[in-house]
């Protein structure tokens, strides 16, 4: 693993950390490739496990260097669990859940792993930018309400200490919606110690692709709170 440094040379102290990534896709190489190549940039940099349905997917991302789980689609749940199955024998120190088109910021890497290091068990995020590619329309969401202490789906990063409690069952196999509920409250009963970041360090884009949480749900939801801004203002990310 890469270690990041800063100018004058010192380790960071997290190049020891085997970290791994977690992506489930479906029919959209092109923002998961940029996705993975996002990755790729990130200091530390992680190992990437790619969940795919198609054998054509199979053979595109096994060309980028990841490793590659075939799995039916469908139910979501096992798709997902999937790859963190396969992530769990990687003797990994921490394990990140990402959305096929979901983008960390810079710096989201070495900021979560410094909190998995200091001792928490699961790093997080409430807030979030959307870029809707077909308007050209940026906007950072939070999460409001009974909802701002809540981690947003993409982005959660867990330490092996807390999956190894819950023996990584983070998802529910037959699920095919409210995936995030369930690793979560699993983590609660097991007391986890919870760090979450209330800036945003994920850029979720937003396309023709898209059939769950759209756009417009974000704006009408009584739980977000969305903001329009300008591109200019993201400049933290490796887009």
């Amino acid at each position: 693993m890469t270690c990041p440094q800063d100018d004058s040379g010192t380790c960071c102290g997290l190049c020891d950390m085997n970290v791994v990534v977690v992506i489930a896709t479906h029919d959209r190489k092109d923002i998961t490739t940029r996705n993975i190549k996002s990755l790729q940039l990130q200091k530390p940099q992680p190992k990437i496990v790619i969940v795919c349905s198609s054998l054509e997917e199979l053979e595109y991302y096994k060309a980028m260097g990841v490793t590659v789980v075939h799995h039916a689609n469908t139910p979501l749940g096992a798709k997902w669990q999937a790859g963190v199955n396969v992530a769990a024998k990687m003797k990994l120190d921490a394990l990140v859940i990402l959305g096929s088109d979901d983008i960390l910021s810079k710096n989201y890497l070495v900021n979560a792993l410094s909190k998995i290091k200091q001792g928490f068990d699961f790093v997080g995020c409430t807030h979030w930018y959307v870029h809707d590619v077909r308007n050209e329309e940026y906007l950072h969401c939070k999460y409001i309400n009974l909802n701002e202490d809540f981690p947003i789906g993409s982005g959660k990063v867990y330490s092996a200490g807390i999956l190894e409690r819950i023996r990584y069952k983070l998802f529910d196999t037959m699920a095919n919606r409210k995936l995030d509920d369930v690793g979560h409250k699993k983590i609660q009963n097991q007391n986890a110690k919870i760090f979450l970041f209330r800036t945003p360090e994920i850029m979720a884009y937003k396309g023709r692709w898209h059939m769950m949480n759209p756009t417009q749900a974000y704006k009408t939801s009584r739980n977000v709170s969305c903001t329009k801004i300008g591109k200019e203002l993201i400049n933290n990310f490796n887009l």
